[in-house]
């Protein structure tokens, strides 16, 4: 942890210091996003594109998953009337 200052320019720009960058992942022309707390606290996280920064979040998989076979189960599950239409 530690405490990082920048200045803005007269444009609102400010450079983000090269510890914050590489914390947070920020690339060169990437985005940022800023979450502001109902407390007013802000949080910056960078705009990740794709999903590679996804992989392993959910740990190892034993097989791939089939998107359109889980989506089709899903419908079936909440649609069959002996299941009261909700998933277990």
């Amino acid at each position: 942890m530690g405490r990082y200052e920048a200045k803005t320019s007269r444009k609102g720009q400010a450079t983000i210091p090269v510890e914050i960058r590489n914390l947070i992942g920020l690339e060169p022309g990437g985005s940022l996003q800023f979450i502001v707390s109902p407390e007013g606290q802000v949080s910056v996280v960078a705009k990740k594109s794709g999903l590679r920064h996804l992989k392993g979040l959910f740990g190892p998989q034993a097989a791939p998953v089939d998107v359109e076979a889980a989506v089709s189960e899903t419908i079936e599950r909440r649609t069959d009337p002996q299941s009261g239409g909700v998933d277990p």
